[in-house]
């Protein structure tokens, strides 16, 4: 699979990608789809969603699962556990904890055992701030693990008046953790990037696409992709809430460099994965 542009052909890795269990995909998405007001582009079981980012040309997705609560811990990194083994070539699931399981730091030695890329944590979702010193138990053992975490970042539709990830917020924590591997989803902060250009670009974070093309602004887009380490920006879709194919044109739209382009779009997921 890949992606046809101006007569050149792209690999494409998602980095952003939710589906859920057949059995509650239906539900949950039509409550996200209420609280958000946004049309999904599939119906958000996996086997819908392999097939859109099949036909889309994207090549692998991270598919990124949330314990919203403790006692869905074992549950949410088993089926994450499973989805790698059943689709090795075009999965990359991520785990999760939640920070208020008395178990969460053995949760994640089982993680690290379990072969998962990292984990993924939503402050608005799971009721917590980002620089919270309850989280710090959490972020010191994913840095002693070498285990990555992806952070929704910046504003929320599940929790609008109140941001739980802003980059001044995310700054304070890479300033404690510096050995830490995060990734702020959308672009370090959804709607906040004149606050992102202040507090996170030009620093040690990896920071995604997703949503970019649906809410930023394009010229401030480019501007921040050209300030910020080329090898630690990733393409992200928040498939099914913004459509793969809309995320990967806003990236050809921008007039990057050829070198720039190939790397955003899959070869600095490949290094994280460490598939390079």
């Amino acid at each position: 699979m890949s992606v046809e542009y101006q007569g050149r052909t792209y690999q494409v890795i998602d980095a952003h990608i939710h589906a859920f269990p057949d059995k509650i995909a239906e539900g949950a998405v039509a409550r996200l789809q209420g609280i958000s007001g946004i049309t999904p582009c599939t119906n958000g079981t996996v086997g819908n969603t392999l097939e859109k980012l099949a036909a889309t040309g994207v090549d692998r997705g991270f598919f990124l699962n949330i314990a919203t609560s403790p006692r869905q811990q074992t549950s949410v990194n088993n089926s994450a556990a499973e989805l790698n083994r059943v689709y090795p070539e075009r999965v990359s699931a991520f785990g999760s904890v939640h920070f208020r399981a008395e178990d969460s730091l053995v949760e994640l030695e089982r993680i690290k055992a379990l072969g998962l890329p990292g984990i993924k944590l939503h402050p608005d979702y799971q009721g917590f701030s980002i620089d919270d010193p309850e989280l710090d138990p959490i972020y010191g053992k994913c840095a002693e693990l070498k285990l990555p975490i992806v952070f929704h970042a910046g504003w929320d539709f599940y929790s609008p008046d109140r941001i739980h990830a802003s980059p001044k917020a995310a700054r304070r924590v890479l300033d404690r953790f510096p050995g830490l591997t995060i990734v702020l989803a959308h672009f370090g902060g959804m709607k906040q990037w004149d606050e992102v250009e202040r507090w996170l670009i030009g620093r040690d974070v990896w920071l995604d696409t997703a949503m970019c093309a649906t809410y930023g602004d394009p010229v401030q887009m480019r501007r921040m992709i050209l300030s910020h380490d080329p090898q630690r920006i990733l393409l992200g879709s928040d498939c099914p809430w913004e459509d793969p194919a809309s995320s990967i044109r806003f990236i050809l739209s921008l007039g990057l460099s050829e070198s720039l382009t190939r790397s955003i779009l899959a070869q600095n997921a490949q290094r994280f994965l460490g598939l390079a």
